[in-house]
């Protein structure tokens, strides 16, 4: 059972990196390309590697969705830990962990909310402004990840070593 949950572990981790880094690239790439001082340009013309500004919002969007599921399952999978981390009031010493699950939530309300607004075609001004606010704190967010994932390195590269000299080891048994 505790194999079962550790490869749980690492294929969610695998698959948080890689929508991770679709997410972030994504994501600075429109804010880069798109939004920073193209006001007065048609941006729908411009393309980056022959995807325009659609595709790339699409690409955003879609990588995003399966991101925030893997997101719920990391923090399922590590529910104790934040169970402890709060009933034992914890908080300084786990700051950073604590501080991008915060960033991550707000940045999820200012991302999602937008979409919505839209699909109820409310206020634009109120869609844009929210769709801005998450452009400057989804960059803060991909710091605290990038810091996130760092902090935790060995882990991954211990836990795929086990994991390659199970496989291996059974492979033997077999």
């Amino acid at each position: 059972m505790k194999r079962f949950v550790e490869m749980n572990k690492m294929l969610i981790n695998i698959g948080l990196l890689v929508f991770l880094i679709f997410t972030i690239v994504s994501g600075l790439l429109i804010q880069i390309k798109y939004h920073i001082g193209m006001h007065s340009e048609n941006i729908m013309d411009k393309s980056v590697i022959s995807f325009d500004y659609y595709d790339w919002s699409c690409f955003h969007k879609i990588s995003i969705v399966p991101l925030f599921v893997l997101i719920v399952f990391h923090i399922s999978l590590n529910w104790k830990w934040f169970r402890t981390v709060i009933s034992k009031r914890l908080f300084n010493k786990n700051r950073q962990v604590i501080t991008l699950t915060l960033i991550f939530v707000l940045v999820a309300i200012t991302g999602f909310v937008p979409w919505i607004i839209d699909l109820a075609e409310g206020n634009e001004m109120t869609r844009k402004r929210l769709i801005e606010f998450h452009d400057k704190i989804a960059i803060i967010l991909s710091i605290y990840f990038i810091l996130h994932i760092m902090k935790r390195l060995k882990w991954y590269l211990t836990s795929i070593e086990k994991m390659s000299k199970n496989t291996a080891t059974r492979g033997r048994n077999a």
